[in-house]
């Protein structure tokens, strides 16, 4: 909102002020073109970020099939980037700030996760109160360096005064900051009346230092990266799930011989096809494919089903544990372990 939608206002449309007299003002053909392409723009980035937002939940492959082939072959698709687009530029063109003081949960948690050493946007109400005037002699010592101008309120984008302390409504757009620090130059007075400034200092003057509480957040967020990264480490490009066919039993395959039924699905994660070869990790067992796959389609699937046959002198209990392999140029892609049922054989 701040970066980019409010940027391009400000360039086509002018400061707040300028907006207001613009909305103010009857139509005529500055109002009508100004309006009408900061809108086009909202449009086109609107839809930038909806096929973006698309793109990582069905997929970029997907998207562009949407995109270059027929609208008639995937209309689900095709109003599904429409509603995204439209939802994002009313948010971005209208919703605004009531997203962030009515929709999102952050304003509700910050008033838990501050404590009186969060550094905050705040108004320094020990320099600042009791408020005068600009005719005020700088050297009156009754009264503050708050002049009570109020442009800190007129900038602010969610309406609030900064004034009457931390409120959830504050997205921390700094705007106050700025236009106070104008006022202060103005007047020869100390910058920042309105800055990043903790309780402590405000009440007490204590300087800022690092609480228990910020150390207990770095550590929780430091625990979540290092889980994060694992996973990302630990991720295999093809995962593989291999499962007993239900309501089966082991089978006798001769007199030296005995077999369990699986199923095997295996994922590819990756965007490029694997060529793959499916075995059991133990050379001496057999496998008997009745549902065959070799090749794994980019960001595809494939099902195997197969006997595994294993021999009875090496079945020593009733249930062993088997592993199976997917291998591809030499290595070792990913593993699959599941159980084998067999009466052991008499010694």
């Amino acid at each position: 909102m701040e970066m980019v939608f409010r940027r391009i206002e400000y360039w086509i449309e002018g400061d707040a002020n300028k907006q207001r007299k613009l909305d103010a003002q009857k139509w005529n053909v500055d109002k009508i073109l100004k309006k009408s392409i900061k809108h086009f723009i909202f449009l086109v980035i609107s839809f930038a970020i909806a096929n973006t937002f698309l793109a990582y939940i069905i997929g970029s492959n997907l998207l562009v099939k949407i995109i270059t082939e027929p609208v008639s072959q995937h209309v689900s698709g095709f109003l599904s980037i429409c509603l995204f687009t439209f939802i994002f530029y009313g948010v971005f063109a209208y919703v605004r700030e009531v997203v962030c003081t009515v929709i999102c949960p952050y304003g509700r948690l910050q008033g838990v996760l501050l404590d009186n050493q969060s550094l905050v946007v705040a108004y320094d109400f020990s320099r600042g109160e009791p408020r005068g005037h600009s005719q005020k002699s700088a050297a009156d010592l009754k009264f503050g360096d708050c002049i009570d101008c109020g442009l800190c309120v007129q900038v602010c984008p969610t309406g609030i005064d900064i004034r009457n302390g931390t409120q959830l409504e504050c997205v921390n757009c700094t705007a106050c900051i700025d236009s106070c620090n104008e006022v202060m130059l103005k007047l020869n007075k100390p910058k920042n009346l309105i800055g990043f400034f903790n309780q402590d200092f405000i009440k007490e003057r204590k300087q800022y230092r690092i609480g228990m509480k910020s150390y207990g957040y770095a550590a929780v967020l430091f625990i979540v990266m290092l889980v994060f990264s694992s996973l990302i480490y630990k991720r295999e490009d093809i995962q593989t799930i291999v499962l007993r066919a239900s309501g089966t039993l082991y089978q006798s395959r001769g007199k030296d011989k005995t077999s369990n039924l699986y199923n095997a699905e295996l994922i590819n994660k990756t965007n490029k096809t694997i060529k793959f070869r499916f075995k059991s990790q133990s050379d001496t067992d057999e496998i008997d494919f009745i549902q065959k796959a070799d090749i794994l389609p980019k960001e595809g699937s494939a099902h195997v089903t197969f006997f595994l046959i294993r021999k009875n002198n090496s079945i020593k209990k009733y249930k062993t544990d088997v592993v199976f392999e997917i291998i591809a140029d030499g290595k070792i892609l990913s593993t699959a372990a599941t159980s084998f049922f067999a009466q052991p054989a008499e010694e």
